[in-house]
């Protein structure tokens, strides 16, 4: 059912915030709306949001470190509404973790549509595959865009933390270095794209830490890259 998604739009235009959570909410979902981070931050310890709609230019902080923080620290997908249209935006967007990004102005219903799509992912029960009863054993399963703790633990993903683990799969047990790495997630190898690798390694422990309670079995191999320490497959 469509009210079990719960949508909070992160926007510091009143009337453009006020517009989207009605529509959301006619639209049959239910919908909240903060205008600053610090309200952002306040308002996720108090309930169990599904989607967040984050604007960049928030008045008290960047957009992109708290969809960092949002996507480290819950489970939550989100989507980034912005009038920023250029490519380094929509590239530092996904790399802070943002599973979509708008650019305003936006059609309500394609909004809608987008967080019903990315809530379903989210708000499916999967069944986790035999191999997670095996001590230690991870799943990695791309149709739910999910990693799957031992326990069955379901751990949502972004795009970009998808495709790092599955290039780790490729080498069992053994580091893929950072190049390799490079070229497959950036498609070039600078300083800036360094970083954002980096980066997304940090999101991902979190996040696992956050959902499990222990550590993430994504091992740094000094002047080499990284590598997945623990029984990995792939489905």
């Amino acid at each position: 059912m469509n009210e079990d998604i719960k949508v909070l739009v992160v926007e510091d235009d009143q009337d453009l915030r006020e517009s989207v959570v009605e529509y959301l909410n006619l639209a049959g979902l239910t919908a909240s709306g903060v205008g600053s981070a610090a309200e952002c931050y306040h308002t996720l310890n108090s309930g169990d949001w599904c989607v967040a709609v984050v604007d960049i230019g928030l008045p008290d902080q960047s957009g992109y470190v708290l969809v960092e923080y949002i996507r480290a620290n819950t489970a939550m997908r989100v989507i980034i509404l912005t009038a920023r249209d250029a490519i380094d935006d929509r590239v530092k967007g996904y790399d802070s973790g943002a599973d979509i990004y708008l650019v305003k102005p936006v059609d309500c219903r394609e909004l809608t549509a987008a967080i019903i799509s990315l809530a379903q992912r989210q708000l499916a029960k999967t069944d986790p595959p035999p191999t997670l009863h095996q001590p230690e054993s991870w799943s990695l399963v791309r149709s739910d865009w999910a990693l799957f703790a031992p326990g069955g633990i379901n751990i949502a993903l972004t795009a970009k933390e998808l495709q790092f683990l599955q290039l780790l799969t490729t080498s069992p047990g053994k580091p893929v270095d950072r190049d390799t790495l490079l070229s497959k997630l950036y498609l070039r190898h600078d300083e800036y794209t360094s970083r954002s690798l980096d980066s997304l390694v940090r999101r991902l422990r979190a996040k696992i830490m956050t959902a499990t309670g222990y550590t993430a079995p994504i091992k740094t191999a000094h002047a080499v890259g990284y590598c997945f320490s623990a029984p990995l497959s792939i489905s």
